[in-house]
């Protein structure tokens, strides 16, 4: 992810309050309310992130996600409803992505290192290996008794690429519930939601900037009441040979993603934000493209290079 430069020119927040978790800040940003108020509601906010963190976490030993890849591929594993339907919606999201954005491609991940913040080249076997542990179609539910079971021994599933954004919407789920109506969240930076308008203008503006190049603007995107979520591997990287691999997988092949090299996206929440990122980064500009053309709701700005190394900027669905 790359963090997506909050420039806020707005009158100074009546709250701004802060945690780090997921491996990144995550920030509440709160107007329209006194600051006792606000501080407090903030405070709710992200202590609904922190749960969060500690049941998604694949890190935490003891959390729910580290225990359905213990125990899920041996017996039915019953988790929480809110964390069932999680999982449920990311494998639909699999499925119309083309296998783009798949939560179950962890043996992958651990494969090149990336889950723990390193990186290394895995062999040609050591990549198909791990794709035989990997795969959302081999990830079964029960809908009736809330139970998962996996396929393929070994298999792990990792939120990693959905996890910032729906804790950020379950976070805004308690702004609205105490009637906020102004708000900014984010997570890193890279996934933010937003409530509303900010309270001198009639949208939220945000620069998606070039990662090769930071001083050149590539779009500014205007959002109310949705979210905004970047992917790119400029910052995350392993260099071997003299070529350079990016974090972001395709899960379908086992090997970084090919020509993107930036992808935002604007969506209703930032979950689908968070998951159609990741996906379009995968699915390059064209397919990804098609997709939001036949999704009004979703925006895209899609930066590529061809075989050439020319720039390729891509625009669909922003005001």
């Amino acid at each position: 992810m790359q963090e997506t430069e909050t420039v806020l020119t707005y009158v100074e927040p009546a709250s701004r309050l802060g945690l780090r978790a997921m491996g990144c800040l995550f920030e509440v940003l709160i107007w329209g309310l006194d600051r006792e108020r606000s501080e407090g509601v903030a405070r709710e906010a992200l202590a609904e992130v922190r749960r969060l963190d500690r049941q998604l976490s694949h890190y935490r030993e003891d959390s729910d996600i580290a225990r359905l890849n213990v125990l899920a591929s041996h017996e039915w594993v019953r988790v929480e409803p809110d964390l069932f339907r999680l999982i449920r919606t990311c494998l639909e999201w699999s499925a119309e992505t083309e296998s783009a954005f798949d939560i179950s491609c962890g043996a992958l991940l651990e494969c090149w290192g990336f889950h723990r913040g390193t990186g290394r080249v895995p062999s040609a076997a050591e990549i198909e290996r791990a794709l035989s542990l990997s795969g959302y179609t081999r990830v079964y539910l029960d809908e009736v008794t809330s139970r998962v079971h996996f396929a393929a021994p070994g298999l792990i599933i990792n939120l990693g690429a959905v996890g910032k954004g729906y804790a950020l919407d379950r976070a805004a789920d308690v702004l609205r519930f105490y009637d906020v109506e102004c708000a900014l969240l984010h997570g890193g930076q890279s996934t933010i939601v937003v409530l509303g308008s900010p309270p001198d203008a009639d949208a939220w503006r945000f620069p998606i900037r070039d990662p090769r190049d930071k001083s050149r603007v590539l779009a500014n995107v205007s959002i109310r009441d949705a979210a905004l979520s970047t992917s790119s591997y400029s910052e995350q990287y392993v260099e071997a040979d003299g070529m350079r691999y990016g974090h972001i997988l395709d899960p379908r092949t086992g090997r970084p993603a090919g020509r993107s090299v930036l992808v935002s996206v604007t969506a209703p929440s930032g979950a689908r934000a968070d998951a159609l990122s990741t996906a379009f980064f995968v699915l390059g500009p064209e397919k990804a493209s098609t997709f939001v053309q036949c999704h009004p709701e979703i925006g895209i700005v899609s930066l590529a290079e061809d075989e050439h190394g020319r720039a390729e900027l891509t625009k669909v669905n922003l005001p």
